[in-house]
């Protein structure tokens, strides 16, 4: 589960779970907008990985173990999955766990933001998404201007920007730090020992052995909250293997 992709940043690349992403204009999507789908989260049914921000950690930590995408350029990541493509929290009528939380990047789509190549972000809508329709019950425009209805999403994805900002300068100070490190997820039914996933996470004992000073300076930025959380959720490896069992995917 190391170095997975997840960054959106620019329009021209990748984004992850967005198929068909597109700058959003009147010129183009004037007479498109939104239909609540039946099955609101199947595009993200193949996910074995959401990308969180920092703010989220606490309501995270009841479902998921929290991982980094890599040890250069980390995202904080949910685990939604164990050796296969196949998100355990969408059930098979395409809805999310009602019990556990939806992370805020699933909540943003159709849209997102994007870097234009001036570098100001532009709201990004994916195209071929299911909500997206040509006779949407809720337009993306209501006389040349934003709905009520594509305020309020550009809204959550302008919070989730910011936190993400944030999460970007604390999995800096983790790299500079030199706090994370590989590690492995393992499974041991009667005797045997199965690997779930080789991970990147914090390393306890080196955040633990920083100078006094150091652990200040995180405390008062709210990365040391962040770090021990995140350290926390990985005791939930257990219950996704426990998911799966009852889910009838192990024995």
């Amino acid at each position: 589960m190391t170095d997975t992709n997840t960054t959106n940043t620019s329009l021209a690349g990748k984004m992850f779970l967005y198929e068909s992403p597109e700058l959003l204009t009147t010129e183009t999507h004037g007479s498109m907008g939104f239909t609540p789908s039946t099955r609101p989260f199947e595009f993200a049914r193949g996910a074995r990985v959401v990308p969180l921000t920092m703010i989220e950690f606490g309501s995270a930590i009841r479902s998921y173990p929290i991982i980094f995408s890599n040890l250069e350029t980390p995202t904080p990541l949910a685990v939604v999955s164990l050796l296969d493509d196949d998100n355990m929290f969408v059930n098979e009528e395409g809805h999310w766990d009602p019990m556990s939380y939806v992370p805020t990047y699933l909540r943003c789509h159709p849209f997102t933001l994007a870097k234009e190549a001036g570098g100001q972000l532009a709201i990004v809508v994916d195209r071929d998404a299911a909500s997206v329709t040509e006779e949407p019950v809720y337009p993306f425009f209501t006389n040349d201007e934003p709905s009520e209805q594509t305020r309020s999403l550009m809204q959550l994805c302008s919070e989730y920007e910011i936190e993400r900002q944030r999460t970007a300068e604390f999995c800096k100070k983790l790299v500079d730090l030199e706090l994370l490190a590989v590690m492995q997820a393992t499974h041991k039914p009667e005797g045997t020992e199965e690997t779930l996933a080789d991970y990147v996470a914090i390393d306890a004992a080196k955040l633990d052995g920083l100078p006094a000073e150091t652990i200040y300076e995180l405390h008062k930025a709210g990365f040391l909250s962040a770090s021990y959380l995140h350290l926390y959720s990985l005791e939930n490896w257990r219950h996704l293997m426990a998911r799966r069992v009852s889910m009838g995917k192990a024995d």
